[in-house]
């Protein structure tokens, strides 16, 4: 035993993490199995709720390494109090494990564009990002259609339109409004009457993204990988899902060896992976028979179902990638990924 502490932070359920076919439903990982499993590789690992955080504790967090799940509550509002926990945890010296930037870009799909830009400053594939329609309309005559509209929440697909002209970018930019401040509204309906030159807020605030249209794709590769382990599926566009590949159900994918994966898909997501530097990592990937797109991605708190579906993973040797057959659960392969982090951090202090 290496004695370096781990607190691994649970919401009020006690839940951490994403599992699929957990038990009971929805409630993450097993953590007896995780103790169990972190103590097997050297570590301590210690559960505390994220409500029994005391920042003015310092020393109790400063240099202990943080592991923390995250939320896809409706609206978002407890994953929002998770970013001001781990947020506060980062400014006093806790060591977060990912760093608080990828629980901000976590089901935030605008923060997740400045990451996904800063690994591929050398694509061309740029996403516009705007905070209104008001924002939108300031530049609406620079956009080329077709596009995809994103908004910033969402998974499993919801959220994503395909879009051919303006009259349709701004009618699903209407349609996508999840709020209703009639009394606020009418307020300031009238301040333009009351106060010369004043302008009214835009009524359409929720932030979105619009990405470039890849025509002709059958189909995306979902690459999970975790630490050494890769895990890839082949997530065919399903008729009637228009251009969505996610969410079309685990059992229409194509996992491993039955993935068709083309020559450079996975170099292309270990050179993403590596840019991370993260222990693990979900990416959604994109080829247009040229070249590679990662369209999103994930560093915590995403769908695991991949790895039971799947007969094994990929691994390097001999710098090629080797197919290795092995049924394993998600508890033993996050645990790995997290403890070749560890020891690679120690190994190397200053990671590429």
């Amino acid at each position: 035993m290496n004695n370096i502490r781990i607190i691994a932070l649970v919401d009020y359920k006690n839940k951490f993490g994403s599992k699929h076919f957990d038990n009971p439903y929805r409630s993450g990982m097993d953590k007896d199995l995780l103790s169990k499993l972190f103590e097997e590789h050297g570590y301590n690992i210690e559960f505390e709720y994220f409500h029994k955080v005391d920042l003015r504790n310092v020393e109790n967090y400063r240099g202990v390494y943080i592991i923390y799940t995250s939320s896809e509550d409706i609206g978002y509002h407890y994953k929002s109090y998770i970013e001001d926990i781990v947020f506060g945890l980062e400014q006093i010296g806790a060591i977060l494990i990912p760093e608080y930037k990828h629980l901000r870009a976590n089901n935030n799909k605008v923060f997740m564009e400045f990451l996904r830009t800063s690994l591929l400053q050398e694509s061309d594939f740029y996403s516009k990002h705007f905070g209104s329609l008001k924002d939108l309309l300031l530049d609406i005559k620079n956009i080329t259609y077709p596009v995809v509209l994103k908004t910033a929440e969402g998974a499993s697909g919801t959220g994503v339109f395909l879009v051919k002209d303006e009259n349709q970018l701004i009618k699903f930019i209407k349609k996508i409004k999840d709020y209703n401040y009639l009394k606020e509204d009418i307020k300031d309906f009238f301040r333009p009457y009351l106060h010369k030159g004043y302008q009214r807020e835009s009524r359409y605030r929720n932030k979105f993204i619009i990405q470039p249209f890849i025509p002709n794709l059958k189909n995306d590769w979902k690459v999970y990988v975790f630490g050494e382990k890769v895990y890839v599926f082949n997530r065919p566009i399903q008729k009637g899902r228009g251009i969505k590949a996610s969410g079309g159900g685990y059992d229409n994918y194509f996992y491993g060896k039955e993935a068709n994966i083309p020559d450079g898909l996975i170099d292309f997501a270990q050179h993403i992976f590596d840019k991370l530097q993260v222990p693990h990592a979900s990416l959604d990937i994109a080829y247009n028979g040229h070249s590679f797109y990662l369209i999103e991605f994930q560093t915590l708190y995403f769908g695991t179902a991949g790895i039971p579906y799947s007969n094994g993973h990929y691994k390097k040797q001999n710098n090629k990638w080797i197919f290795q057959e092995e049924k394993r659960n998600i508890e033993e392969v996050f645990v790995e990924s997290y403890t070749w982090f560890l020891n690679d951090y120690y190994e190397n202090p200053i990671r590429p």
